[in-house]
């Protein structure tokens, strides 16, 4: 049994993540004590990667509900769920932004994995990175003015930051092992 991709609630007072331990990934919550525990998606389909938005009220998710990774959005309590995109390709790995008009997320549209980003109510969708190498797992910075992502642009994984607009992008590491995964 695997639980991952905690997310905190803006208020600090809730987790909300993915497990597997009803047979496949659900969007669970839980207190911070490991108490109050509430199934959020019940569907036969992988439910993975919740991000809040920074109100608390909703979470950003992506399933493969349709047969391949889109980006759903849906009541902190788990009700209306709602896709807000619509490819063939992967949509997936949604990230709110901090002031809560934009989220950021992983498409394979391109056809190699970029940052998109798009307005909350799925409108607006635009690539980011255009790049041929991968980038993936974008982080919004505390004001919402930068991302930073992974990408495989030197031949191995480093972190990059760039404006939210896709402009003045920028390595910041550059090591042989895989640095991933940046946070704010």
């Amino acid at each position: 049994v695997g639980d991952w991709n905690p997310s905190w609630s803006p208020d600090g007072t809730r987790i909300a993540f993915q497990s597997e331990r009803d047979g496949n990934y659900e969007i669970y919550t839980m207190n911070t004590a490991g108490s109050n525990l509430v199934r959020l998606t019940n569907h036969s389909s992988r439910d993975a990667w919740p991000s809040w938005s920074p109100d608390g009220t909703k979470l950003a998710f992506h399933s493969y509900r349709d047969q391949n990774y889109e980006i759903y959005v849906m009541n902190a309590d788990g009700s209306a769920q709602t896709r807000l995109t619509n490819n063939t390709p992967e949509d997936s790995c949604p990230r709110w932004s901090p002031a809560g008009s934009k989220i950021a997320f992983v498409s394979r549209r391109d056809p190699n994995y970029e940052i998109y980003v798009m307005n909350a109510d799925g409108s607006g969708q635009a690539n980011l990175t255009n790049h041929s190498a991968d980038d993936l797992y974008p982080s919004w910075s505390p004001d919402s003015t930068k991302i930073a992502f992974d990408s495989y642009r030197d031949g191995n994984y480093e972190i990059y930051v760039m404006n939210a607009d896709g402009s003045g992008v920028m390595n910041l590491t550059n090591d042989s092992a895989r640095d991933e995964y940046a946070g704010w």
